[in-house]
């Protein structure tokens, strides 16, 4: 898989230039979590290069941060779901496919794990 830290850095912009502008996703970001844009992109490369180049650049918890920002606002299977399209979709503009294929299927992953700590027990 080829992949590099520029092509991770110019995905996570346009993904999330794109969840921005998402009535649904917008709102948690800039108006619940008050997201700094500036600070927050390199964060996330960092993240996705932890994950996809094994760079161990994140020392952050980002399981807990989502776990919190679940207590402020309600999050739903829908949040999820158009999150992870919107994602599979810049990944497939921005990466060759065989990258595009692996961060979707590790996306999937950590959001399958997101959902337990953010969602509420259903019984």
């Amino acid at each position: 898989m080829n992949i590099t830290k520029e092509q991770i850095r110019i995905f996570i912009t346009n993904f999330y230039t794109k969840v921005n502008k998402d009535e649904l996703l917008s709102p948690i970001f800039n108006d619940s979590a008050k997201v700094n844009w500036e600070e927050h992109i390199p964060k996330l490369c960092q993240f996705w290069n932890s994950i996809m180049l094994k760079t161990r650049e994140y020392h952050n918890n980002a399981y807990q941060a989502h776990v919190n920002l679940a207590k402020i606002v309600p999050i739903k299977p829908r949040h999820f779901e158009i999150w992870l399209k919107l994602f599979s979709e810049q990944a497939k503009i921005d990466l060759n496919p065989l990258a595009a294929e692996v961060i979707i299927s590790r996306a999937t992953n950590i959001a399958k794990s997101l959902k337990i700590g953010m969602l509420p027990a259903t019984n």
